[in-house]
């Protein structure tokens, strides 16, 4: 007689994150002017009242911070191991950049609604001087990282000036405003490359 297979027990359900996750969605589909706490509320899997999210949060500010800190996490991550491609002395500086560059906007165009959920805020009246000095830690370790490769720069701005450029040229392609056919990409690295390629020169006028 056959065993009857034992049911998969269902994944617990984060409550915290849960309501990241709905900010992310909602704010990535209507702009932060969708997002109130009842809305989040309705969109997140498991939450059944608004005192979860006041529990959690304090409230609509703390949870969006909190949520792009998450994100901005993420995608730091990506940069910090993808930065390894600058550390090429075998291949000209351009190129170095341009795979770090390049494989960044690659996983950023395949998570589009991140994308587009961080640009919003980013742009947004919303981000306190607190919520910057946090971005910055979160990039602390991708900018002392480049600090080998670019020691006369400040790396923490130069981080700051990747998330930025990068963020512009692609949230016009994540919104679906223009194709990814290439353009966006290119005209981004152009833009961002000036920069970088300064700090390489003065490097290497000092060795």
């Amino acid at each position: 007689m056959k065993r009857a297979s034992a049911p998969i027990p269902k994944k617990k359900i984060d409550p915290r994150e849960s309501l990241m996750d709905a900010v992310v969605r909602l704010t990535a589909s209507g702009g932060i002017e969708s997002v109130s706490v009842r809305t989040v509320v309705a969109e997140a899997s498991g939450v059944s009242t608004d005192l979860y999210l006041y529990r959690l949060f304090g409230g609509k500010e703390q949870l969006l911070s909190d949520a792009f800190l998450r994100e901005d996490r993420r995608l730091s991550e990506e940069v910090f191991w993808r930065s390894d491609s600058l550390f090429e002395s075998n291949l000209p500086f351009e190129s170095r950049l341009r795979y770090l560059w390049n494989g960044v906007w690659s996983w950023l165009i395949s998570h589009p609604g991140e994308c587009l959920f961080l640009a919003r805020y980013f742009y947004s009246s919303y981000p306190t001087p607190q919520i910057w000095e946090r971005h910055r830690a979160v990039w602390a370790s991708t900018a002392e990282k480049w600090q080998d490769v670019f020691p006369l720069a400040d790396t923490a701005r130069l981080t700051d000036t990747f998330f930025s450029s990068l963020l512009s040229a692609a949230f016009p392609v994540c919104l679906g405003r223009i194709p990814d056919d290439g353009t966006a990409v290119e005209n981004g690295f152009l833009t961002l490359s000036g920069v970088f390629a300064f700090w390489a020169g003065q490097e290497q006028k000092n060795a």
